[in-house]
């Protein structure tokens, strides 16, 4: 019993001997290891903040690494265009007599957040039609990107097929025939050929179903709040809906790729020649066909429509989306749906009238119409 104390004094000596030696010991260890440690860390932050950049996802997650000597940091961004606000000088359309359309949404595009001009019914559930496409377009660039110039895929024909047994527009392929991914979608987009937007979901899904879950993700991803697909072309189904204002989201993101924007503002396009086509085919726009190009030059500020897609089906009616330019390059996009079912030319004329309001206020309008006259390379599908 009386050694007890003798070793615990021993002990203590020791610890208070070791304790200093082992801080001395971590210390020029940490010397060592700080260099490569805190390079590590920034190296992680800036693959990460390059990572985030180049994602799928809507947004870029802000990423912040900071030590005593190194602090790296990335700008949260988002991607997708933001649904256009209301103001004070937001006109509602819903009792002019100049409307035919169901639903329709103007609006100004800017960088600080979109504003609608003028509305009515833009949030409504609505049947897009063919409209469907701009998002088959959008979700086709967002799997695959811009394709190869020799890029190509076999026409099936099941799919060319069975796009016709549903009374679909088709774009004139044939089954068997190798066809550009360009042509593909300028076929999609100008005449709208059912074929060609299958095919397209095919390649880039392996299925049509695959596809469309494809655009449904996306769809999520960018906040659509009213759009559900249950196709890529737009044929008609009860599940499959949108909005004005979702459509006219889309249309903008679309117009943030370079080949979406080109493919969409062309009036005219001929395919690569091949065996079955030896010419190629014309491929002529159902939306820059349908105008003279002249008719809002006379505004305060005039305007030029630059493209856009058209959609029918009798539930759906008449739809169209497009976007319009100032001199200064000021953007502003037009949807309008559910405009009558027999006259094509009345959801042009509605889009017209509403684009005035960029400059002019309700009571100055007037209805503006197009003469199929005066249309040379009109296309009736």
């Amino acid at each position: 019993m009386a050694n007890r104390p003798q070793n615990k004094r021993k002990q203590k000596t020791a610890d208070a001997v070791f304790a200093p030696l082992l801080a001395i010991a971590i210390g020029v260890g940490l010397i060592f290891t700080a260099k490569p440690v805190l390079s590590h860390m920034s190296k992680s932050a800036a693959e990460q903040a390059e990572s985030s950049e180049n994602s799928a996802d809507p947004a870029v997650t802000a990423v912040t690494t900071t030590t005593e000597t190194t602090t790296v940091t990335t700008t949260t961004t988002t991607r997708f265009p933001a649904a256009a606000g209301t103001t004070t000088e937001t006109v509602t359309v819903d009792d002019t007599s100049l409307l035919i359309a169901r639903n329709a949404a103007l609006i100004r595009v800017s960088e600080t957040g979109n504003t609608l001009i003028a509305g009515r019914n833009p949030d409504e559930a609505i049947y897009p039609a063919s409209l469907t496409k701009l998002m088959t377009l959008v979700t086709y660039l967002d799997l695959k990107g811009e394709p190869a110039p020799d890029e190509t895929v076999t026409m099936s024909g099941d799919v060319i097929a069975a796009q016709r047994a549903r009374l679909a527009y088709v774009a004139g392929f044939q089954p068997g025939e190798q066809c550009k991914i360009t042509d593909l979608l300028y076929a999609m987009m100008l005449p709208s050929g059912a074929d060609a937007a299958v095919m397209l979901a095919v390649h880039a899904a392996g299925s049509e179903e695959q596809f469309v879950s494809e655009m449904n993700r996306l769809a999520s991803d960018m906040g659509l709040q009213q759009s559900v697909f249950y196709n890529c072309t737009g044929l008609n189904d009860e599940r499959h809906f949108s909005s004005v204002q979702d459509i006219a989201r889309v249309l903008q993101y679309a117009c943030s790729s370079p080949l979406a924007k080109q493919i969409l503002s062309t009036k005219k396009y001929t395919t690569a020649a091949t065996p079955e086509h030896p010419e190629g085919i014309e491929l002529v726009s159902t939306t820059l066909s349908r105008m003279v190009g002249n008719e809002l030059e006379g505004l305060p500020v005039p305007l030029h429509v630059m493209g856009g897609k058209t959609g029918f089906t009798n539930p759906a009616g008449q739809c169209l989306a497009t976007w319009a330019e100032d001199a200064s390059g000021q953007m502003y996009i037009c949807v309008v749906a559910g405009s009558t079912t027999l006259e094509p030319l009345d959801a042009i004329g509605d889009t017209l009238t509403l684009y005035q309001l960029t400059s002019l206020p309700l009571a100055q309008i007037q209805r503006i119409t197009v003469d199929e006259a005066d249309l040379p390379d009109y296309e009736h599908n």
